[in-house]
């Protein structure tokens, strides 16, 4: 179904090649001879299938991949790949996971965490699979091994939905058509990984069958940190007379440990250490996807998708308890007599004085988070395409619903030496404390989401060298949310008298009586976004685009649980609440959507017989109404808050070059990601940020800041050699610049100094103010890896792999938080270095550690099963 290529041949499909040559062949003693003909590779960018376009057809710098790239690279995820190969890819690890980084492109973020805000959408067949609490990204939940095709398609097409800001990532499947091969693969080495992946395929003609079976594990390089991975993926095709019929189905049961940042100062000690563990998350998925294509015309065809995608999510933080710095003097029980003369908990607040050194292993302070969410997303698709001389045309229209329902709670604990947080439910009673032997319930959120749709485009092939794409998306989205979340009240007042004097109900905060505070939140949103771009060549190397595109995002349940709320901060004595993410929710104030309106002008071409191709694009988004995650400086609390402007514009440059048996690539981005407009935002953590005694910690956000975590220049460079045909080894180089962090998003914090009154709740003591520690960036970065392959014999292949060849100490991530395990002048501490005296505490910069030096090692075993299936 591709138009005609009047540039001296026919685009056409193999088969009607297998045809013409047949008909010459069959007459005897005549010479056919036949025009060339140019077959280029079409990149599929369309939810269904159906479209096919060529690379000088698109208007954007579409980065794309095959499973053999994915294979060479030995990827252990699709986020892997695009660190070590993506263009304008940036990384940052907040999680401490290989399945759990943030992947950011051109300063727009596809994450798992919660307190990310996304800005790419991610589609596995047709299906997004942006979960529909906070629109995260699970990399462990997309089966790499089943993965044919991957393209990055920047800017807001009109064929990829709501919610697609920066930019869009097309993953697709393996079928028994297209990947008629046995495969079986053994993964062994650092830190205990193992991996075991199986995938088989093939057809009869007219039946096909594929599955995919991968099984990870891995004790993590930093303590406590074990994952396992299951995916079990399998397909079935049908190709019955002018249609063709599609059924999958994903499984996966996953147990990810990711324990977060750490605390600078201990990172240069131990770069494995953690701050606090366990921090687990369970996820179970099941995925089912129908589809059908129906040829209804030698130009028509008619596309329809029906998918079901089923979700449960446990979670479990172990955390420090961040309201022990309120533990003023009668807020708990005496300290035992073994500690005479000191009688607070926490010394700060003893009647003997504030560098009272509290009592070591009396009072609890671990915290445990615990969450489960349930998500099940529905939705159906239908998509007509038009193939023309001139025109290719798509309409289509999507509904999508997601349901959601979350629960959490909290208990308190203990820290022992190896910084685990551990439950004894035998010291409720003598500490009178409910919550060392009882979950406190403290949020309840059901929510639903749904979306209508409807979108056109059209390629408009002008003249052959000159290509127009245009097209309109429309949206309406129906957000609800109901959310009973408990008042702030900390856990040192839930004692067992005052739960039942607590009624189950919902009341205001004045309302004593009342346990908890409801909300309830009904927003519809409406979008219109319409995409413009013109594609030409000059010469038949040489290729000059322009995009213009307009996109919009809906604020998510989390964002919408979790935002700023002003009105409450006033009746809570201008104190910042927040939400411990992904655990604690407060309110459903009203969020507008995030609009977005990208512009991108650039050239790609190739010389020397296509030995060296390049590219280079400048590119601009402007944002209205972001949407922005922001730390309140205490243990992943914060709230998201709307910034009336934000903006990320840059340039990317991109080579590659065959030279014999060499291979060179180059990538560079410099990329600058702004605020655009004035803003106050809270952290106790940023020495800029207000200090006195009683007031919010607000500091002044100006425009020309710029935004956390994402580094002005990335520079990737590769280099690949053909020892001999059986032989390949290959060094990649990924080098970030530093970026700000969060908790600095004024770019002010200086280390140095103290906050002149220790206690951001008030009732400090004067000269006894935390230290401000860590500089409030990270630096820069540049690390080497190494890939290679040897195949034994025609079926038979060992590969290997080595991380971090020099051993780089690096960070990729960091944020301004509140410290306790720190030795100060006074204070008494635990063995696990917890200090008692919260005036002695520090704020300190934390961060995403790099992994170190790893290795690799397996053996593949492969042959096509074409001959056997038929």
């Amino acid at each position: 179904m591709k138009r005609l290529d009047k540039r001296g041949g026919a685009a056409c499909f193999v088969p009607a090649l297998v045809l013409l040559c047949g008909s010459a062949t069959a007459q005897e003693k005549t010479e056919v001879r036949l025009e060339e003909v140019n077959i280029r590779a079409p990149r599929i960018i369309t939810p269904l299938p159906g479209v096919s376009m060529e690379r000088e057809q698109t208007t954007v710098n579409v980065q794309s991949a095959t499973d053999a790239d994915l294979r060479n690279q030995q990827s252990i995820n699709i986020a892997d790949y695009l660190n070590t190969q993506g263009q304008s890819i940036t990384v940052n690890d907040y999680a401490g996971n290989p399945f759990q980084q943030d992947i950011s492109f051109r300063g727009f973020s596809a994450s798992p965490l919660v307190g990310t805000p996304q800005g790419l959408s991610v589609y596995l067949d047709g299906v997004r699979v942006n979960e529909p609490f906070g629109e995260v990204v699970n990399w462990d939940l997309i089966p790499t091994l089943a993965i044919s095709r991957t393209d990055l398609i920047p800017g807001s097409n009109p064929l990829f939905g709501l919610n697609t800001l920066g930019g869009a990532l097309s993953l697709q499947t393996k079928s028994g058509f297209t990947s008629e091969r046995f495969e079986a693969t053994r993964t062994q080495g650092s830190w205990g990984r193992s991996q075991n992946q199986l995938a088989v395929g093939g057809n009869n003609g007219t039946l096909a069958g594929f599955v995919a079976l991968s099984e990870f594990r891995e004790d993590g390089w930093r303590n406590n940190s074990p994952s396992q991975v299951n995916q079990y993926f399998g397909r079935i095709d049908a190709r019955i007379g002018a249609s063709e019929w599609t059924a999958s189905l994903l499984k996966v049961d996953n147990r990810l440990t990711g324990n977060g940042l750490v605390p600078y100062e201990e990172w240069q000690i131990r770069p494995q250490s953690v701050f606090t563990s366990p921090d687990t998350t369970d996820n179970d998925l099941t995925h089912v996807n129908l589809r059908a294509r129906f040829d209804v015309s030698d130009r028509d065809s008619v596309s329809v998708g029906v998918y079901q995608r089923k979700l449960t999510q446990r979670s479990v933080g172990g955390d420090f308890w961040d309201d022990f710095d309120r533990l003023s003097y009668g807020r708990l029980d005496d300290c035992p007599l073994t500690h005479f003369p000191f009688v607070s908990a926490n010394g700060a607040y003893d009647p003997n004085g504030p560098t009272s050194p509290g009592c070591p292993g009396f009072s609890p302070n671990g915290l445990f988070n615990i969450g489960g969410t349930s998500q099940e997303a529905l939705g159906t698709t239908v998509q007509w395409v038009h193939v023309g001389d001139e025109h290719q045309l798509v309409f289509g229209g999507t509904f999508d619903r997601n349901d959601l329902s979350y629960g959490q709670g909290q208990m308190l604990g203990f820290i022992d030496a190896d910084r685990n947080v551990y439950t004894d439910p035998a010291k409720a009673a003598d500490l009178g404390l409910s919550a060392l032997d009882t979950v406190i319930q403290r949020n309840f959120l059901t929510g639903s989401n749904e979306s209508l749709s409807f979108f056109a485009t059209d390629t408009w092939t002008v003249r052959d060298n000159l290509f127009v794409n245009y097209g309109l998306r429309w949206s309406r989205t129906h957000v609800r949310n109901q959310l009973v979340s408990d008042k702030p009240i900390p856990l040192y007042q839930f004692t067992p008298a005052f739960l039942n004097s607590r009624q189950q109900r919902c009341g205001t905060l004045a309302d004593a009586a009342a346990r908890f505070l409801c909300s309830e939140g009904d927003y519809t949103y409406y979008s219109t976004n319409p995409s413009f771009g013109v594609s030409w060549l000059p010469e038949p190397t040489l290729n000059l685009y322009l995009n213009v595109s307009q996109g919009a995002r809906t604020p998510s349940v989390i964002e919408l649980g979790c935002a700023r709320d002003r009105e409450l901060e006033n009746v809570n004595n201008g104190k910042s609440i927040g939400c411990s993410v992904p655990t604690a929710l407060t309110s459903d104030p009203y969020l507008p959507q995030v609009r977005s309106f990208s512009t991108e002008l650039g050239v790609r071409g190739s010389a020397y017989d296509g030995k060296l191709e390049f590219n280079a694009t400048m590119f601009e988004t402007q944002l209205e109404d972001d949407i922005l995650f922001v730390s309140l400086g205490r243990k992943n609390r914060g709230v998201f808050d709307t910034f009336k402007h934000t903006a990320r514009r840059g340039f990317e440059l991109g080579l590659n070059a065959k030279v014999g048996a060499h291979t060179f690539r180059i990538a560079y981005t410099r990329l600058d990601a702004k605020f655009g407009s004035y803003a106050k935002v809270v952290n106790q953590s940023n020495s800029s940020s207000n200090s006195t005694a009683g007031q919010l910690n607000e500091f002044t956000i100006e425009p020309g800041d710029r935004i956390p975590g994402i580094p002005r220049d990335v520079l990737r460079m590769g280099w690949a050699f053909d020892v001999t045909d059986k032989m390949n080894v290959g060094i990649n180089m990924i080098a970030h610049a530093g970026s700000f962090s969060r908790g600095n998003e004024n770019n002010e914090h200086q280390a140095g100094g103290d906050d002149n009154f220790g206690e951001s709740f008030g009732g400090g003591a004067n000269g006894l103010g935390r230290a401000y520690l860590g500089k409030g960036t990270t630096s820069g970065y540049a690390i080497f890896n190494f890939v290679g392959r040897y195949r034994i014999t025609r079926d038979l292949t060992f590969f290997a792999r080595v991380d971090n060849i020099f051993d780089k100490r690096y960070v990729t991530a960091s944020e301004l938080e509140l410290n306790p395990f720190v030795a100060g002048s006074f204070g008494g501490r635990d063995a696990s270095g917890f200090n008692y005296n919260s005036f002695a505490w520090t704020h300190s910069q934390f961060v995403g550690p790099g992994a170190p030096r790893a290795g690799w090692f397996g053996l593949t075993y492969a042959f096509d099963t074409v001959a056997s299936s038929r």
